[in-house]
């Protein structure tokens, strides 16, 4: 599941706290902030332009030009 949480200092510090406990129990948990988010999110969406104009590459292709 992945929640998007828009909450007040206080709150989020709670919450926070509250997943931090979580993972020193060994549960599953990422903490991705806005700035990340926002990052990644460009990157799907620059990815999805080049699928759109045929701009992708098979892995031998792109291998065969790292190695010029």
């Amino acid at each position: 599941m992945t929640l998007h949480l828009n909450a007040s200092e206080s709150v989020s510090q709670k919450i926070l706290s509250f997943l931090e406990s979580l993972k020193k129990e060994g549960e599953s948990v990422e903490l991705i902030d806005d700035s990340i988010y926002k990052f990644e999110k460009n990157g799907i969406l620059q990815g999805l332009k080049q699928i759109e104009n045929s701009e992708v590459y098979s892995s031998d292709e792109l291998l065969k030009e790292l190695n010029k």
